[in-house]
This record gives C-alpha cells, sequence and structure tokens, in this order.
C-alpha cells in the first residue's frame, strides 16, 4: 500500500477556492445556462469553422448585397471575440478540472484502499478466533455489500 497525498486543505485556503470561484462568477455575470435541448439545437464554432466565419463577417462587410444589416456582423465580432475569450477560460478550467479530478480520485482511491486493507485485517482475525473481530466484520460489512464498485464512467 502507498500513499501519494498526504495532504490538508486549511480552512483558509478552501475559503480562498471559494472566493476565486465566486469572483469567476461575478465577473462573468452574463453566463448561461442551457438546456440540453437547446445545446442540441445550436450551431458549433470550432477552430475548423473559425476562418469561415471570419471570412463571411469580412466579405459580408464589404459587399452590401449580403451584408445582413442591422449592425449583425459587428454583434456577431463581438460573439466571436467573447467565444475566444471564453475558449482560453475554459481551456485554462479545464486543466485544473483534470488536476481536481485526478487528485480527488487518488484521494479516494487511497482512503478506500486503507479501508479495504482494515476490513481484510477484521476478516483474518476472524479466523484466527480473535475475540470481538466477529462483530467488527459483520459491521463494516453492512457498508461494504451496500456499495457497489462504481462504473468508470462515474468513477469521477
Amino acid at each position: 500500500m502507498s500513499n501519494r497525498l498526504d495532504v490538508e486543505i486549511s480552512a483558509a485556503a478552501l475559503e480562498q477556492v471559494h472566493k476565486a470561484t465566486t469572483t469567476i462568477k461575478t465577473a462573468l455575470p452574463f453566463l448561461l445556462k442551457l438546456s440540453d435541448s437547446e445545446r442540441k439545437s445550436l450551431s458549433l464554432l470550432d477552430d475548423g469553422r473559425r476562418p469561415f466565419t471570419e471570412k463571411c463577417f469580412e466579405l459580408g462587410s464589404r459587399n452590401p448585397i449580403i451584408d445582413p444589416g442591422a449592425g449583425l456582423i459587428d454583434a456577431a465580432r463581438k460573439d466571436l471575440a467573447l467565444f475566444l475569450q471564453l475558449s482560453n477560460i475554459k481551456f485554462e478550467l479545464e486543466q485544473l478540472t483534470e488536476m481536481l479530478r485526478d487528485t480527488r480520485q487518488m484521494a479516494g482511491a487511497e482512503a478506500y484502499e486503507t479501508a479495504r486493507f482494515i476490513y481484510m485485517k477484521a476478516q483474518m482475525a476472524v479466523k484466527m478466533k480473535q475475540a470481538g473481530s466477529q462483530s467488527l466484520v459483520d459491521e463494516m460489512g453492512k457498508l461494504y455489500k451496500q456499495s457497489p464498485a462504481p462504473s468508470p464512467a462515474k468513477a469521477g
């Protein structure tokens, strides 16, 4: 058994993290929550479609016959700038989320591995007829049998 993590997060550090996430939410008050159906109905802009989008804005603003009018190109340029800014923020947060997920998973695995080792030792104590060990196995066994192993998709 190894223990790669031996860490505690201080109350001050937790407070700082909560303040930081609140700061992000406050700094970006326009963030949306889309329904699944809304999300599925939207066209997707990605790195492959960005040059097309930029070219359409350029040509549309220079050619009155294809200009959508009413300031739509200027508004769309703002949308594109916002998309790019949010893409950078999203990337940074995804890196952080990956690190949080992996560290959380390791901490949980280490805790659970130790718990299973304790349970195994209690079972061995029963086999060795140690006084009082059966009640320990029974108590731990109730919870061990209730908790199915998570599937890889849910283990995050």
